[in-house]
């Protein structure tokens, strides 16, 4: 990236938002936001919190279902500037904030409690606020969710019985060496070419949260589908910096409840869609597993033993913090 071409994207973008101009009438901020029902849905809420408590002089103009371009490329629209807020993963920012691979760990929470827990205390906060060193203002968490492992082969429940299977992963080497130690053959591909995959049968298995394989209708080409819970997934509400500090006071606190409402209607929303997700897949004709906690202690282990944490800690600048976590210490 040409540092010229950086400084000028930013500069036309904060032209075209125009927060600076003292007799601005109207501030819009494009939100890019995933495909998850959840988030869809309480995109709503952060809209009309906005405009009401700017008194109509904030608008979020709100581009859901990766309208604008998968995680990775409006990741990087919101750091030039060209998209002022995304909804994205972590694990597309890692390479630049190597403590985010710590989210990439297998079997860090037991329950959503837990995970709102760390998410929200002093250690998790200060992870995710790691990404003000890249000119990004954090924002939030919400629920991307647990990970499940789905497959058309047979019913999965440790990982002997996912041996030889062709999995679609991130393109992610956390990811790829994880699955390649409990044995399936991990492809990497961009998420917008797994239904395409799985349909022609280039791969057999794929794994994703219960919000992604409802609202993508997985379970209609997936008979088999496991609650591995293998490992949760946060998504990250991110601003571009430089735009987040141009907004005038008023327009930075409509902005700044308008997220707090967005993330309490997130996971709440999630919450409610993922306690029904079983049943429907049941419904719709799918084998659905759970795991008993020796199963879950048999991917564990092998986690371990695969040397997965330690391939995780060398990629952090602070690790200490996975053990932190592991050991349920969510402390500074």
């Amino acid at each position: 990236m040409r540092p010229g071409m950086f400084l000028l994207n930013a500069a036309a973008c904060l032209a075209l938002l125009s927060p600076l101009s003292a007799d601005a009438a109207e501030v819009t901020v494009r939100f890019a936001n995933v495909t998850a029902q959840a988030s869809v849905e309480a995109a709503q809420v952060l809209i009309d919190v906005a405009k009401k408590e700017s008194n109509g002089r904030l608008e979020i103009k709100h581009f859901p279902n990766n309208m604008l371009g998968d995680d990775r490329s409006v990741t990087e629209s919101m750091m030039l500037g060209d998209i002022a807020m995304v909804q994205t993963t972590p694990t597309v920012l890692a390479s630049l904030v190597p403590d985010l691979n710590v989210w990439e760990a297998p079997f860090l929470f037991d329950s959503i409690d837990e995970v709102w827990k760390c998410m929200d205390s002093p250690l998790g906060l200060y992870i995710n606020n790691e990404v003000e060193s890249r000119g990004i203002k954090y924002l939030a968490t919400v629920e991307n969710g647990f990970r499940i492992y789905t497959n058309n082969k047979t019913a999965v429940r440790v990982p002997k019985d996912i041996q030889g299977q062709r999995l679609r992963v991130m393109e992610n080497d956390v990811q790829i060496s994880m699955w390649k130690n409990w044995g399936a053959e991990p492809v990497p591909m961009p998420f917008t070419d797994v239904i395409t995959a799985l349909q022609q049968g280039t791969v057999d298995a794929q794994e994703n949260p219960l919000a992604i394989i409802d609202a993508n209708k997985l379970y209609e080409i997936q008979h088999y589908i496991t609650i591995t819970n293998h490992v949760f997934s946060p998504h990250l509400l991110l601003i571009n910096k430089r735009i987040y500090e141009s907004f005038d006071p008023q327009i930075k606190t409509a902005f700044d409840h308008a997220v707090a409402a967005y993330q309490a209607a997130q996971r709440k929303r999630s919450a409610e869609l993922n306690a029904l997700a079983a049943d429907k897949f049941k419904r719709a004709g799918c084998e659905v597993t759970e795991l008993t906690d020796q199963d879950r202690e048999d991917w564990k282990s092998r986690a371990l033993q695969g040397g997965i944490y330690d391939e995780i800690r060398s990629k952090m600048d602070h690790p200490e913090y996975l053990d932190k976590i592991l050991n349920r210490d969510y402390s500074l």
